[in-house]
């Protein structure tokens, strides 16, 4: 911060006396350092600071709240655009013009009064000219009108629609999870593809009618990109598998995982949404931006408003009075090559600010942040938005305050429903499921709070459908992949009695205690064939030890088999050896 008599020894004579003009003040003869002392003592004495913002203008007072306001240091552009720029005047013209007794705009006049000045240095994220208020006069300066009030758009009435996805995003990485536990999911990546881009192929995202919010194209992929970024699935034997990162993310209590949620999205990097605006052109070749930056901006920002209905252009417009340098910190409205994509004009200058900045913020606050469960979009009859309104959620998160508490009491306990034959009927009445519908048991559970337990509930059932509760069927198929997956059924009936409160049906546990007892009977698995030409090869191969390890039983004297999992070992331990097989079949020693 800078020196009140630092500021002032460091100004010419010119100015000194201009400053000393618009306080009153007669400076003595002397060294201007003294000068300088005299003027600063002036300005600090009882009562003259109080007396000089009273008879600032509405303007420069404004201007002055927003600076004090900002801790006493805003970045010089930002004050500029709104409230006017400082002209660059000589001695001559300073002393022939006296801009301290005709201020050209409400900067100058915090300026030529001393209240204000000039330096260089960083503000958040800008470095350059910054206007700060002197450490001695921020320190004593009287209390200004709050902005935060007057800095909102109006209140808007209700729109014709709605769209909130709530928690559907954090759902829908349930829900992902779950399948890629399900299913074998090779890693899918272009040669030379660097680390953070997600392997996960799109068929192993786009799960339909499964996820819960919208499936449009950059929704999926960002749902991608927060399996990868928040580190739930990783690579393990050729497979994508859920990390063990995925349980403690899965047992955090809801808003503490949607804020890990909004935090991934936040903090990356790599996700670029300027290029997502359809109405701009970028050289993607060779465009390099941190998006970042930008979101943390807006999201400091949104931070003054409440949970009421505003006009999605009033928001805007507040951006663009207040922040509008979110997007470019330097104030660097000219060094961007973007082009208009309808014409290829290019856009420069801050006149081109609502057709770059302001089409990225309404791209933000009406997909990312309306999918992250932030905001609420409202619709006119077109399905057009025009509205906005933050979340509960939204308004804790972006104040870092405590989320709403939830109704006190114990949680709900889950329930079941055995389905007899004769009432399947109904069963398929209520959830149109061939899942529910050949259900031993139909269980439901509240979704709050409850999404650790769910996703070990689909280690064994087959998800049904979901709204404030979740419904699962529970079958003789669901039971025996639970199995498959080293889940016994007398842990599934522990589970269940926990999660019902003991209250199992004795139907239900009378069918576990059978498939139990009827599984593995019979087993059947995959591998692979290794057989040489002679006897006396194969001994040797087994005889080395690296290799004996990894070889499951002869067939024969000269056939053995090799589990599937250890064929690429037992491949490049051959080719060690000096041993190089002939490869029959698709998928054997492949890459």
């Amino acid at each position: 911060m800078k020196d009140l008599y630092r500021s002032l020894v460091e100004y010419s004579p010119e100015m000194l006396a201009g400053v000393a003009a618009a306080w009153h003040v007669d400076l003595p003869k002397a060294e201007p350092r003294d000068q300088a002392t005299t003027l600063a003592e002036a300005m600090l004495s009882p009562g003259a600071l109080d007396a000089l913002v009273s008879a600032l203008s509405p303007a420069a007072r404004e201007a002055l709240a927003i600076v004090v306001g900002e801790g006493g240091a805003v970045p010089g552009h930002r004050i500029a655009l709104r409230y006017g720029a400082i002209r660059r005047l000589g001695p001559s013209r300073l002393a022939r013009e006296e801009p301290w007794a005709r201020p050209a705009n409400a900067v100058e006049e915090l300026y030529y009064r001393g209240l204000i000045v000039r330096a260089y240095g960083t503000v958040g994220d800008h470095y350059g000219e910054v206007f700060a208020v002197p450490q001695q006069i921020l320190e004593r300066v009287p209390a200004l009108e709050p902005l935060a009030e007057r800095s909102l758009s109006p209140e808007a009435p209700a729109p014709v629609a709605v769209y909130a996805e709530g928690s559907a995003l954090v759902e829908d990485l349930l829900a992902v999870l779950a399948h890629i536990r399900q299913h074998h999911v090779p890693p899918e990546r272009a040669e030379g593809a660097p680390a953070h881009v997600p392997p996960i192929p799109m068929a192993h995202i786009d799960l339909g009618p499964r996820l819960q919010g919208g499936r449009e194209a950059a929704r999926l992929h960002l749902l991608r990109r927060l399996v990868w970024r928040l580190k739930l699935v990783h690579e393990s034997h050729g497979q994508l598998r859920p990390s063990p990162r995925a349980r403690t993310w899965l047992q955090l209590d809801d808003v503490r995982r949607q804020q890990a949620v909004v935090l991934a999205w936040r903090d990356d990097p790599h996700w670029d949404e300027l290029l997502l605006v359809p109405t701009i052109r970028l050289d993607e070749a060779s465009w390099t931006h941190n998006p970042v930056p930008a979101r943390r901006a807006l999201l400091a920002f949104l931070a003054r408003y409440d949970g009421a209905w505003r006009t999605l252009d009033g928001v805007i417009a507040d951006l663009k009075r207040d922040r509008p340098d979110y997007l470019r910190p330097d104030g660097d409205y000219d060094g961007w090559h973007v082009r208009d994509a309808a014409t290829g004009a290019y856009l420069s200058g801050f006149e081109a600010w609502d057709q770059i900045e302001g089409a990225l913020a309404h791209l933000l606050l009406t997909q990312p942040l309306r999918w992250l469960g932030l905001v609420e979009i409202g619709a006119d009859a077109e399905g057009q938005p025009v509205a906005l309104r933050l979340t509960p959620l939204g308004q804790a998160l972006l104040a870092e305050q405590p989320a709403p508490e939830r109704a006190a009491g114990p949680p709900q306990a889950a329930t079941i429903s055995v389905t007899e034959p004769a009432a399947e009927t109904a069963a398929s009445a209520e959830v149109a499921s061939t899942e529910a519908t050949s259900a031993v048991a139909l269980i439901t559970i509240p979704v709050e709070g409850t999404m650790y337990e769910r996703y070990q509930l689909e280690r064994f059932c087959q998800w049904v459908s979901q709204d404030t509760v979740a419904r699962y069927a529970l079958t003789e198929d669901s039971v025996w992949k639970g199995q498959n997956t080293g889940v016994k059924t007398e842990q599934i009936e522990h589970f269940l009695r926990r999660l019902t409160g003991d209250a199992l049906p004795p139907a239900l546990s009378r069918s576990l205690l059978a498939w139990g007892g009827r599984f593995g009977r019979v087993a059947m698995r995959r591998v692979v064939l290794l057989q040489t030409v002679d006897e006396a090869t194969m001994q040797h191969i087994r005889g080395r030890p690296e290799l004996r390890r990894l070889l499951g039983e002869l067939m024969g004297p000269t056939t053995c088999l090799v589990d599937e999992r250890h064929a690429h070992e037992v491949l490049a331990r051959l080719k060690a050896l000096g041993i190089w097989p002939r490869l029959v079949g698709e998928g054997i020693g492949g890459g």
